[in-house]
């Protein structure tokens, strides 16, 4: 698992904590808009094989500026075959695409091993908003092989009967919404570096590497079947009893472009269906007996009227012949900004997250692009002198995206012996650590207030914010440094409001 942390709180996601320290160096001249073209699949490739190989802007871990990492399985072309000479790495410096330097060091290699090649691509991500399969723990060994049967009992009686499940404290509530109380089914072949009781490590680690606690989440690729029990490939390369997790349901909850048709103001309609209405020749408005389903919206024309003190707003949308209208009160209106906020620079992105709508738009200039709901802090408006990371609220303020991730794993605490930790969280940009924008796999409540202070997006929605906002991270790279590191680009603006 990755290093990324996060601060988990009540009826969260969980807040990051820290980010790879960045070393001021000599700037160098800002990319291309576009990022180059991909380079020929010919081109020589530069593999992470252990740790956490940071990308420098220059040959030189003094001076020269952190600038993003390559994960461990993945890799990344070169600019060029030769190792460039530098500062403190003795074996030189790579220069990679499209930009940046990593030291030849144990962290990398030309030629990974056969062995680590069969590895890495079986629990290598998939494109799109689920990188990984995802389930939530009961609590559960993660082997370093497969089992045998008297291994089990030894090593599983701590845990209690497998396939039985206790719901979590009502201040985790949120994290086992998407949870599935079905069994995970063998979908794919036991992978050959575990045939035949092989160890994935051998010497390094005993049977089993550690403990996956209650209410954790798990990142894994396959599912196959040994001796008759499902077991699951974690992304960290261990072993877990299918029967000691649930599977989440993937949400389908996405946002819309603002292109066409598709226009602010739009109302959204959240956490439950919302009464359409119609208004008659009279002036009176009647029930047309159907609803808005839970974080759908509607499109507004602008128009309101008012009868017997209750304000309807009309929307674009037709129920056969009838305009459908709806109450003010069941709507979250969503306008378009007339000006830019202090802190945005004319022709930059930028987001604009309202905490008490629940609601995210993105902006190029004064251009509204996609608008969605979101879970902000569940403490809701943070109350000046008040930590938001212990009050569970996002921080109000401009900010620049500071890091952005693939997928980070989360938690409170560092190391490898951790009580909680929510794996591999796709799409994550930090803007004011530890508060970041994120995917939630694990809950659908968006537009209420739900995390520890970050800001939920679903998986889909992350995607699509993480694939437009600025800086782009480049093919090969895990995470991209935004703010503070020039060469990478333009940064994206956040803005927390109320």
């Amino acid at each position: 698992m990755q290093n990324s942390a996060a601060a988990a709180l009540p009826n969260s996601s969980a807040v990051a904590t820290s980010l790879p320290h960045v070393v001021p160096a000599s700037p160098e001249p800002p990319p291309a808009e576009a990022e180059p073209a991909p380079p020929a699949p010919s081109a020589p490739r530069l593999h992470a094989i252990r740790g956490i190989p940071p990308i420098l802007q220059l040959p030189n871990k003094q001076t020269g500026r952190y600038i993003g990492y390559i994960r461990v399985g993945e890799s990344v072309a070169l600019r060029q075959a030769a190792v460039v000479p530098g500062a403190d790495c003795a074996g030189g410096y790579f220069a990679i695409e499209p930009r940046g330097y990593v030291c030849n060091d144990s962290f990398v290699s030309l030629a990974p091993s056969s062995e680590h090649t069969v590895a890495m691509a079986a629990t290598a991500p998939r494109e799109g908003p689920f990188p990984y399969r995802y389930a939530i723990s009961n609590g559960a060994p993660m082997y370093n092989r497969i089992p045998t049967r008297s291994e089990i009992t030894r090593y599983e009686h701590v845990f209690g009967p497998a396939g039985k499940f206790e719901k979590l404290s009502p201040f985790l509530a949120s994290h086992e919404d998407l949870a599935v109380n079905e069994p995970i089914p063998p979908t794919d072949p036991i992978p050959p570096f575990l045939e035949g009781g092989q160890m994935i490590r051998p010497g390094r680690f005993g049977l089993v590497r550690q403990k996956i606690p209650r209410g954790s989440m798990l990142s894994y690729t396959k599912a196959f079947e040994a001796d008759g029990r499902t077991y699951l490939l974690s992304v960290d390369l261990t072993v877990v009893p299918a029967d000691r997790v649930r599977p989440f349901r993937p949400s389908s909850f996405r946002g819309i472009w603002l292109e066409g048709d598709e226009t602010l103001p739009i109302a959204w309609f959240r956490k439950r269906p919302r009464m359409k209405w119609r208004k008659l020749s009279t002036g009176a408005v009647e029930s047309m007996g159907i609803s808005f389903p839970a974080r759908s919206h509607a499109r507004l024309t602008g128009q309101s009227i008012d009868v017997e003190g209750t304000k309807y707003l009309e929307t674009k949308e037709r129920e056969g012949a009838d305009v459908v209208w709806v109450a003010e009160e069941d709507a979250t209106v969503v306008e378009a900004r007339t000006k830019l906020p202090f802190g945005v620079r004319e022709g930059q992105k930028w987001i604009i997250v309202r905490i008490t709508q629940g609601t995210l738009v993105a902006y190029e200039g004064s251009k509204p692009v996609y608008a969605t709901l979101i879970s902000p802090g569940a403490g809701g408006v943070p109350v000046a002198g008040i930590d938001p990371v212990k009050a569970s609220t996002t921080p109000l303020g401009t900010y620049n995206i500071t890091f952005k991730d693939r997928a980070a794993t989360m938690s409170p605490e560092m190391g490898e012996n951790r009580s909680f930790w929510i794996a591999d969280v796709p799409h994550t940009q930090y803007f004011n650590a530890p508060f970041a924008l994120h995917a939630a796999y694990w809950h659908e409540r968006f537009g209420e207030p739900t995390s520890a202070g970050c800001v939920n997006l679903s998986p889909i929605d992350a995607e699509i914010v993480f694939r437009w906002s600025d800086p782009p991270v480049p093919l090969g790279w895990q995470g991209a440094v935004g703010a503070g590191a020039s060469v990478n680009g333009p940064t994206t603006a956040v803005v927390v409001a109320r």
